[in-house]
């Protein structure tokens, strides 16, 4: 009888499966992040190495500055969204009404920014090519 582990259920994420999840552009199984985003102590911490398929991550020294381009974007797209959403359902309210919440959603969504915007890079600007494990 085989190990539970050692079985290897042949399945194809997609590459927008792959980057939702959070995983290795190379073989789309190995997870980028050690622990999950609600774990807002430990958000940050990556994998160095792809833990199924051996892909160093980082690119290159300082590859990871770029993703903070991809995370000003996120922020600036969110903010304007929520900008407009106030403006037309609240009637143009003092400004007020306008800093607290965009203030208080922009600090909830540090760490799912965080980690898209990483994602987002290397998935982009890492040419990395997808290699489907045999």
């Amino acid at each position: 009888m085989e190990d539970i582990k050692s079985i290897r259920l042949d399945v194809k994420r997609s590459k927008f499966q792959a980057m939702s999840d959070g995983r290795c552009p190379q073989c789309r199984e190995g997870k980028m992040f050690k622990y999950p985003f609600w774990r807002v102590d430990k958000f940050s911490e990556m994998n160095e190495n792809c833990p199924v398929c051996g892909l160093k991550f980082e690119v290159e020294p300082g590859f990871w500055y770029g993703a903070m381009f991809v995370s000003y974007a996120n922020t600036v797209a969110l903010l304007v969204v929520l900008g407009v959403v106030v403006f037309y359902f609240f009637n143009d309210p003092p400004v007020m009404y306008y800093i607290v919440p965009i203030t208080i959603l922009s600090l909830i969504i540090v760490p799912f920014n965080f980690r898209i915007s990483r994602v987002i890079f290397l998935y982009m600007f890492g040419f990395i090519k997808y290699k489907p494990l045999k």
